[in-house]
C-alpha cells in the first residue's frame, strides 16, 4: 500500500472511485437525484470535473494505491484525496484569476485548453452565462440544487476558515474511498499526509465532512466549528454540512 501524487493516468480510477463512493455521502444524492437514471451522464461529467482539477493544478490530488482485489499482485488506485493548499484561499481579483488561470493552460495540453477556455468563459461564452458542464446539460443533476450548495460552500469556506487563518490552512476538499477498499486504513493514511504537511509548515487543517467522514476526522483530533445549510427556495429539503478544523503545531 502507498500513497503518490496522480498523474493524468488516474483519471479513470479516481472517477471509478467517486461514482461508487459518494452515493454514501447525503451531498451528491442531493445535488445528483438522477445519477441512477442516467449513470452515462453522472461517469462522463464526473470525468470532466477531475479532469479539469488535474488540468488546472488547483489542487493536489493524492491516489492510495492498494493491492487488486481481483490479482493481488497488482496494485491500482482505490481512493484518493484532494488538498487545497496555502495560495489559493483567498479570494482574487478577477484580473488575478484571468491571468494565472490562462497560465495554468499554457502548461496543460492542447486538446485541453480549447475546451477549458471555453467552460470558464475565458472564450467561446460570455463569463454570466455559467457554460460550465457542471451547470448545463446533464441529466443526473438538479442544477438549482448544484448552485445553491456551490453558494453555500463558498461562504461558509470564507467565513468560517478563510476570514480566520487566510492562506495558513490546508483544505481537504475531497476524500473517497471505494466501497470494496473502504476500512483498510486508506482513507486515514490520505489524512495522515495532510497532519504531517500541516504541522510541519504550521497550517490549520480544514474540511466540510460528511457522516461518514466526520467520524474518522473527530477519532484524528478535527473539531466541530460550525456547519452550513443548503436550501433551494420553494423547496422542503435541505442540507446541513458541518466544518471541521485541526490546528497543528510546528514540528521542531
Amino acid at each position: 500500500m502507498s500513497i503518490r501524487l496522480a498523474t493524468e493516468s488516474d483519471l479513470d480510477a479516481i472517477t471509478w472511485i467517486d461514482v461508487a463512493a459518494t452515493p454514501a455521502d447525503p451531498v451528491f444524492p442531493y445535488r445528483f437525484p438522477y445519477m441512477h437514471d442516467y449513470p452515462e451522464d453522472h461517469l462522463k461529467y464526473t470525468r470532466i470535473r477531475y479532469g479539469e482539477y488535474m488540468a488546472t493544478g488547483n489542487g493536489t490530488i493524492l491516489v492510495f494505491e492498494s493491492p487488486s482485489l481481483e490479482n493481488p499482485t497488482v496494485s491500482k488506485p482505490v481512493a484518493f484525496s484532494i488538498w487545497v493548499i496555502p495560495g489559493n484561499h483567498v479570494k482574487k481579483t478577477p484580473e488575478q484569476e484571468t491571468s494565472e488561470t490562462k497560465r495554468s493552460y499554457l502548461r496543460t495540453p492542447f486538446l485541453q485548453v480549447s475546451r477549458m477556455l471555453t467552460d470558464s468563459g475565458i472564450v467561446g461564452c460570455s463569463a454570466t452565462t455559467n457554460a460550465h458542464p457542471d451547470r448545463l446539460q446533464r441529466r443526473d443533476a438538479n442544477p438549482a440544487r448544484m448552485m445553491a450548495f456551490r453558494e453555500a460552500m463558498h461562504r461558509a469556506k470564507k467565513e468560517l476558515f478563510d476570514q480566520k487563518y487566510g492562506e495558513k490552512q490546508l483544505y481537504l476538499g475531497m476524500l473517497a474511498c471505494h466501497p470494496d477498499y473502504q476500512r483498510r486504513g486508506a482513507g486515514t493514511a490520505l489524512c495522515q499526509w495532510g497532519l504531517d504537511k500541516a504541522k510541519a509548515e504550521d497550517l490549520t487543517v480544514s474540511l466540510f465532512a460528511s457522516p461518514m467522514g466526520a467520524r474518522l476526522y473527530s477519532k484524528l483530533g478535527f473539531k466541530d466549528v460550525a456547519s452550513f445549510r443548503t436550501q433551494v427556495v420553494g423547496e422542503d429539503e435541505y442540507l446541513v454540512t458541518p466544518g471541521m478544523v485541526l490546528e497543528t503545531t510546528k514540528a521542531a
